[in-house]
């Protein structure tokens, strides 16, 4: 038999076996006689039940059959539910999003949703911050960017919960990111990249990472009001006196004598010669663009 027969055979087999343990599911989940029920042993065959079930999701994901695989984990969490076994009912919801992500985004959030709602309710707010991160991811992948931005920040909120600075941060700047590129909410970002960078300010092994964020932070200054960015990008120095030395504020000062002088050349010559030695990615060169809009038309600043 050649190898892709053999893969054929073990996936027909894995699925008749998965039927099976759904068909036994079904059958321990009927009451044989009215004393089984009373002296406890439907108590024993619901957990047999929640066992199948969880068998035959199992083997439907290994024979790739994601909506039956799907179909037997929420089986399992709505047994495990019932007889509030909640924290394995949210494990299973989370197992029914896995296989359901594939195909059907929105009924995979649904369960996600579901699971986090449990483990909020459990107090697990670090596995309720990872769902929602993962279901911002799902509506990044789908350019929906609201939904995604909102999920972000209550992973975010969740995140901070647990006094997890580390993966809150990367949330926030998520967050940041899309209120100031996408949806013009300069403010908005502003008061994340400043949060983000007064906070690694206070942490000697973190301070290095500050000028990224109060870079971005003036480049949405300069976005909103030329004023206010000349005074942010002093108070940002007096803050961090290392700024000043770094290529971000050089940019920064050149920018800003470009916007002063309506020096829309001088302005394209320091862009380029700042990504000649450190890569701009997306997002500035997003928010770089929108400055030099307002050059062009100096009534927008």
């Amino acid at each position: 038999m050649s190898q892709p027969d053999q893969a054929r055979q073990l996936i027909s087999q894995a699925e008749e076996q998965a039927r099976q343990l759904i068909s036994e599911a079904e059958k321990k989940l009927s009451p044989k006689s009215f004393f089984q029920t009373i002296f406890g042993s439907y108590k024993n065959r619901t957990e047999d039940a929640i066992e199948c079930y969880q068998k035959a999701g199992n083997l439907y994901r290994l024979s790739k059959n994601w909506f039956q695989a799907s179909t037997a984990y929420k089986l399992s969490g709505d047994l495990n539910l019932e007889h509030n076994n909640r924290s394995e009912a949210a494990n299973d919801y989370v197992q029914a999003a896995k296989c359901l992500e594939k195909f059907d985004v929105n009924n995979a959030i649904k369960f996600l949703l579901s699971a986090i709602e449990i483990y909020v309710d459990l107090g697990r707010f670090t596995m309720a911050a990872k769902l929602h991160n993962k279901i911002a991811e799902l509506y990044e992948q789908g350019l929906e960017l609201e939904e995604s931005v909102q999920h972000y920040e209550q992973a975010a909120d969740y995140y901070r919960v647990e006094d997890n600075y580390v993966y809150s941060k990367k949330c926030l700047l998520k967050v940041a990111d899309y209120a100031s590129s996408e949806f013009g909410n300069y403010n908005k970002a502003i008061n994340i990249y400043q949060e983000i960078a007064f906070y690694d300010l206070k942490t000697q092994i973190l301070q290095y990472n500050a000028k990224d964020s109060l870079f971005k932070a003036v480049l949405c200054h300069l976005c909103i009001d030329l004023l206010n960015a000349k005074h942010a990008l002093k108070t940002y120095v007096e803050k961090y006196p290392n700024f000043e030395i770094s290529r971000q504020f050089h940019l920064l000062r050149r920018i800003i004598e470009s916007i002063e002088d309506a020096d829309e050349d001088g302005f394209s010559k320091a862009v380029r010669e700042y990504d000649d030695l450190s890569r701009l990615d997306t997002w500035h060169t997003k928010v770089l663009l929108k400055i030099r809009d307002q050059i062009k038309e100096p009534n927008l600043l």
